[in-house]
């Protein structure tokens, strides 16, 4: 397998794993928000600290994700 369809293949996983990351993040953030809107007169508490969990476990696996095909795309270029 030649060097730019390794690359091919990383960037590929990249877009999907970013993609299923996204949806999964979209669905979450959607039950989130219609519960929030249902639960009146309650403290904001748990709506800002399960955002947040899934605001971090968003950021985690984007970075993670990118940062993975940076160091493959500056160590085939080398």
């Amino acid at each position: 397998m030649g060097d730019l369809q390794t690359y091919f293949y990383l960037a590929l996983i990249s877009v999907v794993m970013i993609g299923l990351t996204l949806t999964f993040v979209g669905i979450a953030a959607a039950g989130l928000w219609r519960w929030f809107k249902r639960a009146h007169g309650q403290t904001p508490l748990t709506y800002w600290l399960v955002g947040s969990a899934i605001t971090l476990a968003l950021l985690f696996i984007l970075l993670g994700t990118a940062g993975v095909l940076y160091g493959f795309i500056r160590y085939g270029t080398s």
